[in-house]
């Protein structure tokens, strides 16, 4: 059987704006980014092991363009951007548990939706366009709408209610609004040493994540700040540090294409029980470190599989898993989706 994987990949070209950084970011614990230029890591370096689970769909169905996966208990459920179709999978098998569209202006439908959480009872969709969360239970029928006043593009279900990103930040209204399980607005968070900031960074990876602890972080791309959700509050916890490679404090660039610039800067982040992975670009390449919060020695580089030959690119975090999604051709030539998760 011949198998050919093909990475889905989207490079996200924002235009940013540089951080100023006050002394109470200097106080943060830093990681130092370092001796990452054409060193190689392997799969089996980094990860006890990989599984492969090829998603099992009927032959009238057909999944476009992967936007959002989320994982709670043994379902997969999995957002499709092309044709705003809602998946649930089993999460051992791969077979297709339900699948169905709300796309609509009526009551309990959505839009253009962006972004997926849970709880243990319930799928909850962000429809960016109206400014609500539509709440689904697990067999993707949709039971309730919950509306709130800005526009975000993430979010994440907590404990009575739910933090989003903001798109629309203002000095009251920070890039990060928490908000009760109902919609009302509970708290925002804004950061004054990085005011300078608002409506210039665009994200381009998911702004939440959660660990095997059920800790929430948040991070936002091209930043070096991330932050916990801790007793009600969000909190800058550590900074990264790439040193001569990063990009130069107090740079000036409204229109500065980092992937045009010899900097690096960080994508995206995964934050472990036990370690945290950042993805960053330097001279328009992806870079991974893994960085133990133990005694373990860090190691940063391009990451490669030998055993499979996919493409090494996670989007989502479930616990302390990573994963990935990538497309593969099977012995009738016809393309299958499937999930590939990364074990630590």
């Amino acid at each position: 059987m011949r198998i050919n994987f093909v990475l889905l990949f989207f490079v996200f070209p924002f235009l940013v704006s540089c951080n100023h950084r006050g002394d109470k970011l200097n106080n943060l614990s830093v990681y130092t980014v370092e001796k990452f230029v054409d060193n190689e890591l392997w799969v089996d370096e980094c990860f006890s092991h990989v599984k492969i689970l090829p998603l099992q769909l009927d032959t009238n169905q057909m999944i476009g363009q992967v936007k959002d996966v989320s994982v709670a208990g043994d379902i997969i459920f999995l957002l499709d951007e092309v044709s705003a179709t809602l998946y649930s999978f089993d999460r051992y098998s791969g077979k297709c548990l339900a699948s169905g569209s709300k796309r609509g202006h009526g009551p309990n439908e959505y839009i253009n939706p962006v972004a997926l959480s849970v709880d243990a009872e319930n799928l909850f969709v962000l429809d960016m366009p109206t400014s609500r969360i539509i709440r689904f239970d697990k067999e993707l029928n949709a039971v309730g709408t919950i509306a709130f006043d800005f526009p975000a593009s993430d979010f994440m279900a907590l404990n009575g209610g739910f933090l989003l990103y903001n798109l629309a930040p203002t000095s009251e209204k920070g890039k990060f609004v928490y908000i009760s399980s109902e919609g009302e607005y509970i708290n925002s968070f804004v950061f004054p040493e990085k005011e300078d900031d608002f409506n210039n960074v665009l994200s381009g990876g998911k702004v939440f994540v959660k660990n095997g602890e059920h800790e929430v972080f948040a991070f936002e791309s091209y930043d070096d700040i991330v932050y916990k959700w801790d007793n009600d509050s969000l909190q800058p916890i550590l900074r990264m540090d790439f040193g001569e490679m990063g990009i130069p404090a107090g740079m000036k660039n409204d229109n500065l294409n980092y992937f045009e610039e010899p900097y690096a800067f960080a994508g995206n982040i995964f934050m472990l029980s036990d370690m945290f992975i950042p993805s960053f670009f330097y001279k328009s390449k992806r870079y991974y470190g893994f960085i133990p919060f133990l005694s373990r020695e860090s190691m940063f580089g391009t990451v490669k599989e030998r055993s499979y030959g996919i493409p090494f690119f996670p989007r989502w975090q479930h616990e302390d898993e990573l994963i990935g999604v990538c497309v593969r051709e099977n012995e009738y030539a016809l393309e299958q989706l499937m999930f590939v998760f990364y074990i630590h």
